[in-house]
């Protein structure tokens, strides 16, 4: 038969009465190492929807500049093709509307495959254009209330922590006033 209390032995020495467990370490101390390590994985996830949210705010900028490239090549009638223009990104490269758009996966609606279009082509893609901006800065707004809620819980998180120590630090006075 196992016996389990074996590692138990309650009048060991005098720590027992200090709340501190079998493996050594005060109650204490274990909460604050917990509450380090959540509050280590709640700085991670900040970190990482910051990244994201710096990269969506670039493609944004970048949507809005092929945007007024577009709108700025535009032909002003449905005989004249054109070309669709091209615009310096947010890492300073010079792209190519047509090809970017491409890349980004945002329709173009050009029947010829070509890099040139005629005004309804051209309307077609500044309509696809817009409505990826639109979802794209409806991703940011959710992305943001997420960077909120995580801001909030890493807060509390150190509020925590504070109060623990506080805590700690009171009853300690306190034990130590009962001594004397």
């Amino acid at each position: 038969m196992i016996n389990a209390m074996s590692g138990y032995q309650p009048y060991a020495s005098a720590n027992s009465v200090g709340n501190v467990l079998p493996g050594g370490l005060p109650l204490c101390s274990i909460m604050m190492l917990v509450l380090m390590e959540r509050h280590d994985i709640y700085l991670n996830q900040v970190r990482s929807e910051y990244d994201d949210m710096q990269a969506r705010n670039n493609l944004l900028k970048d949507m809005n500049k092929a945007l007024a490239a577009l709108r700025a090549n535009r032909p002003t009638d449905e005989k004249t093709a054109k070309d669709y223009g091209t615009f310096v990104d947010s890492q300073g490269k010079t792209q190519d509307v047509f090809e970017w758009m491409r890349q980004k996966g945002i329709p173009d609606d050009t029947q010829n495959g070509g890099k040139r279009g005629v005004q309804s082509q051209f309307d077609a893609a500044i309509q696809n254009l817009k409505a990826s901006i639109d979802g794209a800065n409806s991703e940011g707004q959710m992305a943001l209330i997420y960077l909120q809620g995580l801001l909030d819980k890493l807060n509390q998180v150190a509020e925590l922590m504070s109060n623990l120590l506080s805590k700690d630090q009171k009853i300690k006075e306190m034990i130590i006033g009962n001594s004397r």
